[in-house]
């Protein structure tokens, strides 16, 4: 059955667990996973008019306690998820937890926001989605450039044609981090506190290292995908709901981790093509270099007929095309060339041979900035719709279709070669060795919930 007839039939046979709640009934929260956007996540809730967090958990004690006056504390995420008084969970944790804890927490009734990237793989991805169907559960992914409204309105100008037909787009990330990059620390015993055995759940049994931990867990294949799911998680969803697709067709990829000298693994210097029905996407990432592309350290432009459409957490603008550098008269121009007194269109300058008009109009606003109060309205609509019951703004579906290009063009880069995707079957046709990417290995006694 293919996935989105799947999700139609999941959906509609769908029991509803957990509370109803009424207009002015009193959300309550259990957040999971303490670190730097758990934090952001749960202060932004602590201030929300009709939210409450009631419990927190994560696996470095610490962080615990600095919450035991305002919420009771675990350092195992199951005791959340067993209160039944709780009705939604936010998911902060290192990306290879997500697709357990959001499927567990739709099992016990819990709806769900995830922070992006939605699952480490694309089949948690797939489960994700079919458990909140089955469960009816509300999924809202963290991609909050969803409630950015100049995001908004640059998807809007695109799909109603403003910069015409558009055959290419590039994503970046460009900074400079040689040569230490995150450096080289030991592996040690583990902080005080900290319970590594737990923080690792499904993944490989390895010593503790500060980098695998702290921040840096996104360059390890073990927890992440690198740049490419984690910015660029971003990038690819904002392209996919700007242009109306669903997924790339191929992926392509090459780099390495050519020029920092430390224990991570993922490139830190990339280069992914994408190939979508009628135009390319090229996401780009250089950590060893900060020059800008578009005069932006991150981004993306989008390059059409009539103009190129350039948008980043801070601005957006649109550079207009000029009209045609010569009529469609080829003998008139062929004449021309060959020194003749041609006639040609007034505003016509022979000698530039540039246009006297653009051809679109040229838009944009600098100083704009998405946090916090975009996270915020992103928050919002995530609890307006555990109320209402409707879909989210960037409903786990959506989230999962924006990871699934990434995680194909991570399958490229770890394969070395071209792989195609079938965004309607969702499967690389005829490819059993990326096939065989979409799943990883759990470590006991984890498993990805049966959904």
């Amino acid at each position: 059955m293919e996935r989105r007839n799947f999700l139609k039939t999941a959906a509609a046979s769908a029991p509803f667990l957990g509370r109803v709640l009424g207009a002015n009934d009193e959300i309550r929260i259990g957040q999971i996973g303490l670190g730097t956007r758990g934090t952001y996540e749960l202060e932004i809730c602590r201030r929300t008019k009709g939210a409450k967090v009631v419990a927190v958990a994560d696996v470095f004690q610490p962080l615990v306690d600095q919450y035991k006056e305002d919420a009771d504390g675990y350092t195992d995420f199951r005791h959340i998820l067993d209160r039944k008084d709780i009705d939604a969970v936010f998911v902060s944790t290192p990306d290879h937890w997500h697709a357990p804890i959001a499927i567990m927490a739709c099992q016990a009734g819990k709806d769900v926001f995830c922070e992006k990237p939605l699952s480490h793989t694309i089949h948690e991805g797939s489960q994700m989605v079919a458990a909140a169907r089955k469960y009816n559960r509300v999924m809202q992914t963290g991609s909050q450039q969803r409630s950015a409204p100049h995001f908004q309105k640059i998807v809007d100008l695109i799909q109603h044609g403003h910069i015409g037909k558009i055959s290419s787009i590039e994503c970046w990330n460009e900074e400079n981090d040689t040569p230490e990059g995150a450096g080289n620390p030991p592996d040690t015993a583990p902080p005080a506190g900290l319970d590594w055995d737990m923080y690792l759940g499904p993944a490989p049994k390895v010593p503790y290292n500060r980098n695998r931990y702290i921040w840096h867990y996104r360059w390890f294949w073990d927890y992440s995908g690198g740049m490419m799911t984690d910015w660029g998680a971003h990038h690819m969803d904002v392209i996919q709901w700007a242009m109306q697709v669903d997924g790339p067709l191929s992926a392509t990829a090459a780099g390495s981790r050519f020029c920092l000298r430390d224990n991570c693994q993922t490139p830190d210097t990339l280069s992914t093509l994408f190939e979508y029905p009628g135009f390319v996407v090229r996401y780009s990432v250089r950590q060893g270099n900060s020059r800008r592309i578009e005069n932006r350290p991150n981004g993306i432009a989008f390059y059409g007929a009539d103009g190129t459409l350039i948008v980043d957490r801070g601005s957006w603008e649109i550079v207009p095309e000029n009209a045609p550098r010569f009529p469609n008269d080829y003998d008139r121009v062929e004449a021309w060339l060959k020194g003749a007194n041609v006639a040609f269109p007034a505003g016509f300058d022979r000698n530039t041979r540039t246009p006297a008009r653009p051809r679109c109009a040229a838009l944009g606003e600098t100083g704009l900035k998405i946090d916090p109060s975009c996270q915020e309205a992103h928050i919002e609509n995530f609890l307006e719709c555990i109320r209402s019951r409707r879909r989210p703004i960037a409903d786990v579906e959506i989230g999962f279709r924006s990871v699934t290009a990434c995680l194909a063009g991570v399958i490229a880069y770890r394969l070395g070669r071209k792989v195609r995707w079938d965004p309607k079957a969702g499967t690389f046709p005829g490819d059993r060795e990326a096939q065989a990417m979409m799943t990883k290995r759990y470590r006991a006694p984890w498993t990805l919930p049966a959904v």
